[in-house]
């Protein structure tokens, strides 16, 4: 019964005026409305969500596009894609001979893990048509989402020790300089979350549900990753740069164009400003 109503809310959001759905969640976590001249950071991924039409965001809400972005403008590794299509019905018992990852070409947060073929790992269309990737654009509001080309695609999944999950770096890069990095520590109780600055000194700020997560050694390879997400980086007013540390190197992982939708609110609201003083908006005129 709960599926079936959420269902038919976000139906009934998805046919509201953009402004107004976005009025409508920006309240639920703010309690006030959205800033019609946007000062930090989460104000400023409201804007982008309410005004920028540019092809560069568009290229965020297309995981094969941004795969392919990383490939041409740095050196990080990109996972291979083994496969892409509009549906997995035909490829369910194809055994692939290695270990894998199934995502949306579109949308962000859904993905599904396995080896050999999908159906052993328990991957069938009806488990698929579950995912709620496209509520991003339809329900949220989302517009980068809303411009891929529908489809899965299965890529390679990264090496790592034992199996385990790859270190994993997000670079929020403005104007080509990264200013922020965010590490995330999946636990059975709750993601636990860090920020850093570019030269590692820990900062005592949590973000929504997530815990803080203590401080870690810097890694080896900072200034490679450094590096490497200013290069992918380059030419946003503002991207998030993904990236997966491992033994055999750096992996690309994403650049989703709004993180947490803006609605993960700091614990520390001068740390939301402050973090906003970076990003200068492009002229209406330009989106």
């Amino acid at each position: 019964m709960n599926r079936h109503v959420k269902k038919a809310g976000s139906i009934v959001v998805s046919r509201l005026p953009l402004r107004l759905r976005r009025e409508l969640l920006y309240f639920r976590y703010f309690r006030r409305p959205i800033a019609k001249h946007p000062v930090t950071f989460l104000d400023k991924i409201q804007w982008r969500v309410l005004h920028d039409r540019r092809q560069i965001i568009a290229i965020g809400g297309d995981k094969l596009a941004m795969k392919a972005h990383a490939t041409s403008a740095s050196s990080a590794k990109v996972p291979e894609t083994i496969w892409q299509g509009e549906g997995i019905a035909d490829i369910l018992d194809v055994d692939w001979g290695c270990e894998w990852v199934l995502k949306p070409r579109e949308g962000s947060g859904y993905l599904a893990f396995g080896s050999g073929p999908l159906r052993s790992s328990n991957v069938s269309v009806e488990s698929v048509s579950q995912w709620k990737q496209m509520d991003q654009y339809k329900v949220q509001g989302e517009w980068a989402y809303g411009q891929s080309e529908p489809g899965y695609f299965l890529e390679r999944r990264i090496p790592t020790p034992n199996g385990d999950s790859p270190n994993d770096l997000r670079f929020f890069v403005f104007d080509g300089t990264v200013r922020l990095v965010q590490t995330d520590t999946p636990r059975f109780d709750g993601v636990r979350r860090r920020f850093y600055t570019p030269e590692w000194e820990p900062l005592e700020v949590t973000q929504g549900l997530a815990q803080l997560a203590p401080p870690a050694p810097r890694p080896d390879r900072l200034e490679e990753m450094l590096r490497i997400a200013t290069e992918i980086g380059a030419g946003y007013d503002f991207i998030r740069v993904d990236l997966y540390d491992v033994p055999d190197g750096i992996y690309f992982g994403e650049i989703p164009p709004y993180p947490t939708g803006g609605m993960g609110r700091y614990s520390d609201d001068e740390f939301d400003k402050w973090l906003g003083s970076f990003w200068t908006l492009p002229l209406s005129s330009k989106v």
